[in-house]
């Protein structure tokens, strides 16, 4: 059998979004929690009353869902009533969650999450409307269940009885049923949720709503203001916004107001505001403004990164497998091929400048894997479209009137756009499906969705969503190796283990242990894009303030890579940290280099895998010397705030090639 917990998430996933139905934070970990204690409950562990909840058996039932919270009633010195234990217990609602998707994934019920995160029913399932258990015999389909008890005479089972209770607490009947259903319906969902008094509590802790604290600086309820002249801010945040943030976040606490020149915004940074995003960002926020500009520059109504709720899910669950890391791993021959012409191209004992070298790699790269065509003469002008137009859409900057540079990225960006549409058109027999055909053939089937207005620039996502990102972490990643003689030997010997009795495939590449895991330190210590605006849709509280609708906030989710309690001596470049036994960025909401919540990178399994393989083929093809040895990484700021590339000293020289 199931666990309620367990159900309770079947019967709130959309299966159509791969998300759950959106509830508050606050009440999902109370209808979990309510969900460990009915079962509890009718394991004969407890019982309750209209007064108290009482210990009646401590015997632990054998599963991690339920024994912690066993635990911790028979723990205590005093008796408590139902209330105080779902409040208790909700305490652990992330865990409880995170542990009931396992188990239905080690269930077979519901698909390994990816990179994503969109949660999906196995096809098994999904046809058969039934659920695999360990003894062989099958469950049928939670809503199933639900529908026929609210919609016949039968006499429910206590777990109907308990999933039908959490579902009332949670005030999702009317996105499951129509108007006239639900009338059918109400007064048999109301006789049957009043049937058990820890649902009961649920309920009444669900409509609760606590006055918002006040700040603690004597304010009102909102954060706590950054103090200080506004220019010395807006040099302090055009300097280095990731130590700002940092500063701040050490002073003030998780949440905070900044004020300069004109702006006016919050800030959240820490675990919590990182779980917040994670968890609540449909409900609360919206991706604002920023991309306003781009979309007008280019002639679209949208594009993936300002959709929200529906639209987002579906257009990024379009794009899934144009930008996967199976894409990658099918054509590694194709990839190494574009390192080898590049470091063919490049001159030998000269002095490169890196970025550009590694920019000019990663963006032909991905234009020959994810649209089946050559980009690199356009990578400048990708680039200056992005720093100008979408930096002009951060700071909210009036339409000015563009420089001659502007001009002529814009007519080549569009060019661009047109080239690889044209080509993916006129060749409808290809070798293999990449990003643009699945766009193409998702405007054909639905152009009130993908209308033709917004197929360019749809067309340059993965160029635009990837270029300045996976250059900075692959420009940090080489730094790294060139400077440390003991890492690049062990970086060197596994690259050419890599390519040892011919060309690569997928699974060799995962298995590079000493490059992946220098990749996830530099994705720790330079994340490329530590932040992003969002706009409150429905005001919240988070950490005792208030915040409003209308208010833009940033998300500095980087922050928590820079403490101590979550990584260790943060300042040091350690690879140690993700091997088993430590795996310091396991931690829920400490370790976030690809964003969160459903707008995080759509391209994350794609650049896992695009990092260590140029890296790898890079080492394993050519002697490459730091110029001048004693270079030390810096950054210059400010291409799409915040943001980190490494600045111009960063160079290298291809003393040979080795193969």
């Amino acid at each position: 059998m199931l666990h309620f917990a367990e159900e309770l998430l079947l019967f709130l996933l959309d299966e159509q979004n791969g998300t759950l139905l959106p509830i508050t934070a606050r009440t999902e970990r109370l209808a979990l929690a309510g969900a460990v204690l009915m079962e509890l409950q009718l394991a004969d562990r407890i019982d309750t009353d209209l007064e108290t909840l009482t210990l009646t058996d401590p015997t632990p039932v054998g599963d991690d869902l339920l024994d912690p919270t066993l635990a911790d009633i028979a723990a205590a010195e005093e008796k408590h009533d139902a209330v105080y234990w779902v409040e208790r217990t909700a305490e652990r609602g992330l865990e409880i969650r995170e542990r009931a998707i396992a188990g239905l994934v080690a269930r077979g019920i519901l698909d390994k999450p990816e990179d994503d995160g969109f949660l999906s029913l196995t096809p098994e399932v999904a046809h058969a409307r039934r659920y695999p258990s360990t003894n062989g015999t099958t469950q049928e389909d939670i809503k199933l269940r639900v529908m026929r008890v609210l919609f016949s005479d039968d006499i429910p089972d206590p777990a109907d009885i308990v999933i039908i209770t959490l579902i009332d607490a949670c005030a999702v009947w009317r996105k499951v049923l129509s108007a006239e259903e639900l009338a059918k319906a109400r007064k048999r969902i109301q006789l049957v949720s009043r049937l058990d008094l820890i649902g009961q509590a649920v309920a009444a802790l669900v409509r609760v709503v606590r006055p918002t604290a006040r700040s603690a600086r004597g304010g009102a309820g909102g954060p706590p203001l950054v103090r200080g002249l506004p220019l010395v801010t807006a040099l302090s945040l055009w300097r280095d916004p990731q130590a700002f943030f940092l500063q701040q976040y050490q002073r003030l606490g998780p949440v905070f107001r900044v004020t300069s020149l004109g702006r006016n915004f919050v800030v959240m940074a820490g675990q919590e505001a990182n779980l917040f995003m994670s968890r609540s960002e449909r409900l609360h926020l919206h991706t604002a403004d920023m991309w306003d500009p781009l979309c007008a520059e280019l002639g679209a109504s949208r594009f993936v990164l300002n959709m929200n709720g529906k639209d987002h899910v579906r257009m990024r669950r379009e794009m899934k497998s144009g930008l996967s890391r199976l894409l990658l791993e099918r054509q590694i021959p194709e990839a190494v091929s574009v390192v080898r012409r590049h470091l063919a191209a490049m001159p030998r004992n000269t002095p490169c400048p890196g970025l550009p070298a590694i920019q000019g790699l990663v963006g032909e790269m991905t234009g020959v894997v994810v649209a089946g065509s050559s980009a690199e003469e356009y990578i400048d002008d990708v680039r200056v479209v992005l720093k100008k137009l979408v930096t002009r859409g951060f700071l909210r900057i009036p339409r000015l009137p563009k420089t001659p540079r502007l001009r002529r990225a814009l007519r080549r960006v569009a060019e661009l756009s047109d080239k690889l549409l044209l080509e993916h058109q006129l060749r409808p027999g290809r070798r293999r499906a990449d990003a643009i055909d699945d766009m193409l053939e998702l405007h054909r089937a639905d152009p009130m969705f993908l209308p033709e207005c917004d197929l360019p620039l749809t067309a340059l996502f993965p160029l635009f969503g990837g270029l300045d990102t996976v250059t900075s972490v692959g420009a940090c990643m080489l730094y790294v190796v060139l400077k440390n003689a003991a890492l690049r030997e062990r970086v060197q010997a596994e690259a050419d283990a890599l390519f040892a009795g011919g060309p690569p495939d997928g699974e060799k590449v995962r298995e590079l242990d000493v490059t992946n895991r220098i990749m996830l330190e530099a994705l720790r210590m330079y994340t490329p894009v530590p932040g992003i605006q969002r706009r409150v849709t429905t005001s919240f509280d988070f950490a005792g303030h208030r915040i409003q609708a209308g208010e833009d906030v940033i998300f500095a989710y980087h922050v928590t890579h820079d403490l101590p309690e979550h990584f260790p001596d943060p300042q040091r470049f350690d690879i140690d940290r993700y091997l088993p036994g430590r795996e310091e960025h396991k931690q829920l909401g400490a370790y976030a280099p690809f964003g969160l919540g459903v707008h995080h990178c759509a391209g994350r399994g794609f650049a896992e895998s695009q990092l260590p393989l140029i890296v790898a083929t890079l080492l394993h093809e050519a002697e490459i010397e730091l110029v001048p040895p004693t270079y030390e990484l810096k950054s210059v700021r400010w291409t799409l705030f915040p943001s980190f590339l490494p600045d111009k000293g960063f160079k290298f020289s291809i003393e040979s090639l080795r193969h």
